[in-house]
């Protein structure tokens, strides 16, 4: 035996406080460390006398100053025929403290933490979850949704970068390093699990101040089903115009759909995944805002991302790289650099703190990014629709039911005046009313003219 980063020897307990602090410092470079007494520097055991209060005293010293507290595992073990005292902690709690002090193993050496050293590690410890992907999830195998695991890896074929076929669930998962003693690691929990472990919000509000809502849900799924949710309820509420390129009718959306992608695919990737907060996805008049508790590492900002100036930092390492294999993410360290290249024309901004970093498309004036009708819709007299009535058809032609006051709330006129809109519109055939007077909705009549 030799002393290294997890092992550190000391002669007798005379030698206590050193030992304590070499547990500290063993801790924060390992999260694992063993410290024997009765052995000397070099290895060779001389052994430790041992009373009724020795290794008392030694655990004792360990619970009195090692901050945060730690359990050590205490027992008396014969080697070489003499008794030595062999001491056995794990903590990820870190940085740990011996004596007011932070250290940091070296090799053998037990070395104290400069300021600089400790602001970094504090850095380290709050932006990295690689420790937490790797802890089991308490859940076994049986727990994965198959289907999508067997959809996830067909993908992953396709797009070159797995290059294996499924053969069952525990090999795949194995080889995406994605189990832990028989059961799902964290990582693989919250990508594949059938047990919903995820929480996202969503939401839309008729006015920015977002006093009341259109619609608000609560959706509940794996990282890979919360992503197509989010991407396809904004999608789903967002404007979008036809344009006649060539003899094709081409959808245009007021957001490019991959900057949408871009940014909810690093939502999740890069999440922190706590009990009291979750991913949420709003949508306002005025911007779409799409918020992940994880956030950047201070000092960095997307635009050091995009430039190339800062490299790729990836939060859950693990998560990324599985997101990667089947082309969910494209590249690391790029997305930022897409997403501001695809918004030339569209503004946006982004704010981050100690709770989480937020992204929101700013969106311009209604009537800027789509006439929701083009100006050559008329009715039969020839007469051109107001910007109400054009808002309103848009609204309806989404497929969306609302009643006449939600109608009045996001396009904040008066129901009197959603009512005379609803009127003109029907009056010239451009909708109609489908169902009973009480739960009925109104739709567009011409499939063809329909914006979503």
């Amino acid at each position: 035996m030799k002393e290294t980063e997890r092992i550190e020897f000391k002669k007798s307990t005379s030698e206590l406080k050193p030992g304590v602090i070499s547990i500290a410092s063993m801790l924060n470079k390992n999260g694992y460390g063993e410290l024997y007494f009765g052995i000397r520097n070099d290895g060779s055991v001389c052994g430790q006398q041992i009373g009724e209060k020795t290794t008392r005293d030694v655990s004792v010293a360990i619970k009195d100053n090692i901050k945060p507290n730690i359990v050590p595992s205490i027992e008396t073990i014969t080697m070489d025929d003499k008794e030595v005292i062999k001491v056995v902690c794990r903590g990820e709690d870190t940085p740990y403290s011996a004596y007011n002090r932070y250290y940091i193993r070296s090799d053998d050496e037990d070395l104290i933490m400069s300021t600089a050293d400790l602001e970094s590690f504090l850095l380290n410890k709050n932006y990295d979850y690689s420790k937490w992907e790797k802890k089991s999830s308490g859940c076994g195998i049986d727990s994965v949704d198959e289907d999508l695991l067997i959809e996830y890896v067909n993908g992953g074929n396709e797009s070159g970068r797995i290059g294996f076929i499924y053969r069952d669930a525990k090999t795949t998962l194995e080889k995406l390093n994605l189990v832990v003693a028989d059961e799902l690691n964290n990582a693989g929990y919250y990508l594949f699990s059938n047990q919903k472990p995820l929480t996202l919000k969503l939401a839309i509000y008729p006015t920015d101040e977002r006093l009341s809502f259109v619609d608000m849900k609560t959706y509940q799924g794996n990282i890979f089903e919360c992503i197509n949710e989010a991407l396809k309820y904004i999608q789903n509420n967002i404007h979008w115009k036809a344009e006649i390129v060539g003899a094709k009718r081409v959808e245009i959306p007021e957001i490019p759909v991959e900057a949408i992608r871009e940014i909810v695919v690093n939502s999740f990737a890069h999440m922190r995944v706590n009990d009291s907060s979750s991913n949420e996805i709003y949508i306002t008049p005025t911007r779409v805002h799409i918020y992940n508790p994880g956030p950047m590492v201070p000092g960095t900002t997307p635009e050091m991302f995009a430039s190339g100036e800062q490299g790729s930092m990836i939060r859950n390492p693990i998560i990324a790289s599985v997101l990667y294999y089947n082309h969910t993410i494209d590249a690391f360290g790029t997305g930022f650099e897409r997403v501001f290249r695809l918004c030339r024309d569209i503004d946006y901004r982004y704010s981050n703190n100690s709770f989480g970093f937020t992204f929101e498309f700013l969106r311009k004036p209604y009537d800027a990014i789509n006439d929701a009708i083009s100006e050559t819709i008329t009715t039969e007299h020839e007469r051109k629709l107001s910007s109400i009535e054009k808002k309103l058809y848009q609204m309806i032609s989404t497929g969306e039911r609302h009643t006449k006051k939600e109608y009045a709330e996001m396009i904040e006129m008066s129901v009197a005046t959603v009512d005379r809109a609803i009127k003109k519109l029907t009056e010239a055939g451009l909708i109609r009313r489908v169902g009973a007077n009480r739960n009925g909705s109104w739709e567009i009549t011409d499939p063809q003219q329909r914006t979503v």
